[in-house]
């Protein structure tokens, strides 16, 4: 129950657009919101929401493709 190549590079590149895509949000929304803040706990901050946000699109993508491949057998 492996994946092929194609289906690993098709994975982490919707890995890839939905962070990008995702990291632009939070920017765009999240980050004027800490105007007021210091450049050390707006630096602390994104750290966190970045991590928080890699660790769910990567389990939800991986989750995906996993249940796409015991669907294919």
């Amino acid at each position: 129950m492996y994946q092929t190549k194609l289906q690993s590079h098709l994975e982490v590149t919707i890995n890839q657009i939905l962070g990008i895509i995702g990291g632009w949000l939070i920017v765009y929304y999240l980050f004027p919101l800490f105007d007021d803040l210091s450049q050390e706990i707006v630096a602390t901050i994104s750290t966190i929401i970045f991590f928080i946000w890699s660790y769910m699109r990567s389990y939800i993508v991986r989750r995906y493709f996993n249940k796409r491949i015991k669907n294919d057998k």
